[in-house]
């Protein structure tokens, strides 16, 4: 009998255990899970992500994935990742290059907002805005009709030699299925991430 109740036990706290695991894309995969920092859920829809050099965190969407084929790190000096998203009630799907760099000097604006003109091909101007002991440049374009929505950016941190070039465009998922989007969410989920990377 006390073997009994201990097979119950076992089989009970499994079940338990499998209930706990988040039924999300970015629990669900393997490699995305390891970014997720300890804690669940830090607002709705989103969990903390930890960048594997520690250099940063930022929130990341429940339902988006980092992609384990474009993932490249250096140490705790440099990190290159991209993550993605497909958005089912849009019909539409985003993408986001992100590449993470420490190093003395590393302050010249300039040289990476040209680095980011030559891989986006954008010639206008960038915004300067500041927040959370971060200042960001950055450009935005968009075409709703085409489901188009294209953001890029350089995240500087205000007292530390870390910077972030980043880049984030939507398409639709389906070219057979009309594009429902939503502009305003899409710039509220990059704004939401942007907004969030705190440099450590």
């Amino acid at each position: 009998m006390r073997y009994f109740y201990i097979t119950l036990f076992i089989l009970f706290a499994a079940g338990c255990s499998e209930e706990k695991v988040p039924d999300t894309e970015a629990f669900k995969d393997e490699f995305t899970r390891e970014f997720i920092k300890e804690g669940g859920e830090t607002e709705d829809g989103y969990y903390t992500f930890e960048s594997k050099t520690k250099g940063y965190t930022m929130l990341f969407p429940e339902h988006a994935k980092v992609s384990e084929r474009d993932f490249e790190s250096h140490e705790d000096k440099y990190e290159t990742l991209s993550l993605g998203e497909k958005m089912k009630n849009q019909n539409t799907s985003y993408y986001i290059k992100l590449t993470y760099e420490k190093a003395p000097n590393i302050s010249d604006i300039d040289v990476h907002l040209e680095q980011l003109t030559i891989t986006s091909g954008y010639k206008g101007d960038f915004k300067r805005e500041e927040f959370n002991n971060n200042i960001v440049y950055s450009a935005r374009e968009s075409n709703e009709q085409k489901g188009l929505f294209y953001y890029i950016a350089v995240i500087k941190a205000k007292d530390t030699d870390q910077i972030i070039r980043l880049t984030f465009d939507s398409s639709c998922s389906n070219g057979e299925t009309e594009c429902n989007v939503n502009p305003n969410e899409l710039n509220q989920r990059l704004t939401n991430i942007v907004h969030s990377i705190q440099f450590k």
